[in-house]
């Protein structure tokens, strides 16, 4: 099963005009609700669009970030971690 994690000191980036926030972009560009985290085991209410990266990457695998509904909990897990199958997260930017 993929893993993922946070990417940490994100919070001050913004989305691009046209979104109210990152929940917003993830839904526009999903096409998926963002009420509930996307982590998989948690039910809270998710609060933000949180940056996340694939884990355990290896050379030239895909590096690109993305957003997932998270809650305020998730945000702060630093270990890998698991989605939702439904979780469908989107791409915001290639890391290099």
């Amino acid at each position: 099963m993929l893993k993922w994690k946070n990417i940490i000191g994100t919070a001050d980036r913004k989305p691009k005009s046209g979104y109210d926030s990152w929940l917003d972009f993830y839904e526009q560009n999903s096409g998926k609700s963002s009420k509930t985290c996307k982590v998989k085991g948690c039910t809270n209410k998710a609060t933000v669009g949180a940056h996340v990266r694939k884990a355990r990457l290896r050379k030239n695998q895909d590096r690109s970030w993305y957003i997932v509904p998270l809650c305020h909990s998730c945000t702060h897990i630093e270990d890998m971690f698991e989605l939702n199958a439904d979780a469908s997260p989107v791409s915001v930017r290639l890391h290099k």
